[in-house]
């Protein structure tokens, strides 16, 4: 009689824990080579000469106050914020495809962090590419006899990076919310920056654009440290609050086919 087979136990499983340092460092590494992509870098430089172009037609055909408008109200005010919306957005939507999720989030990583590092490494990419654009403009307007454009430089770097990390954070929440992030950020601009903000009441204070203008502008004279604290703090908060009703939302959602819609 032949005796009973010998069962041996199933093996241990074993759990890998996540080390937050080094996923950092990996979605650092995934996010800095896409940004030293020859073929994004051509598109960079293509914006670049038509930025370059604007420029020179600009600070032609106007004065000192003329370029220095156009500077604050159309290319702090209005250019980097659109652009650094619609790149964040991008960024954060190409994280969520089958395949980069797939890979991205069998890892592990606790999906809030994977949002704050992501967030983190494309803003800093993102700070570099306006750094490029703030130089051009600097540039030109010098070039061009444009006076007191290197006293300016300095608010004009700040409202710069407020922006592009305040937009980015906005970015990244729409981009978790919905595929068509390109109408919540019209809603947005619509109702909060074009409405609220050109009312003249404290009401225009809830406007990230206003804010960054009134911090700006040549013509409110000398702004106080208090008025500037109180900008760059009203603005962290945003991106904070941003940043994490978009790790909370990306948390708790299905990603897949359905991260599409």
């Amino acid at each position: 009689m032949n005796s009973p087979p010998i069962l041996s136990a199933p093996p241990t499983p074993v759990i890998v824990v996540a080390n937050l340092r080094h996923a950092f460092g990996g979605v650092w590494r995934l996010t800095f080579r896409r940004f030293l992509l020859p073929g994004r870098w051509l598109m960079v430089l293509v914006g670049l000469a038509v930025l370059t172009l604007l420029s020179f037609a600009l600070a032609r055909s106007g004065g000192t106050g003329h370029y220095v408008k156009w500077l604050v109200s159309f290319y702090v005010a209005f250019l980097v914020p659109a652009l650094a919306f619609i790149a964040g957005a991008g960024a954060m939507r190409d994280e969520m495809k089958s395949g980069t999720v797939d890979y991205v989030l069998t890892r592990p990583l606790p999906r809030p962090a994977f949002v704050v590092f992501k967030f983190f490494a494309h803003t800093v990419c993102a700070q570099i590419d306006f750094l490029l654009a703030l130089i051009v403009v600097l540039v030109v307007g010098h070039l061009r006899g444009i006076s007191g454009l290197a006293a300016a430089a300095p608010q004009l770097l700040l409202g710069q990076v407020l922006l592009v990390t305040a937009a980015s954070a906005f970015g990244f929440l729409c981009a978790i919310i919905t595929s068509r992030y390109i109408v919540l950020g019209l809603a947005y601009a619509g109702v909060v920056e074009a409405g609220l903000g050109q009312i003249p009441t404290q009401l225009s204070r809830l406007s990230l654009t206003r804010q960054v203008r009134d911090l700006l502008d040549p013509a409110s004279g000398i702004v106080s440290v208090a008025t500037t604290l109180g900008t760059v703090g009203f603005i962290l908060v945003f991106t904070v609050c941003a940043l994490a009703a978009a790790a909370a939302l990306f948390h708790v959602r299905e990603l897949g086919a359905s991260a599409e819609s």
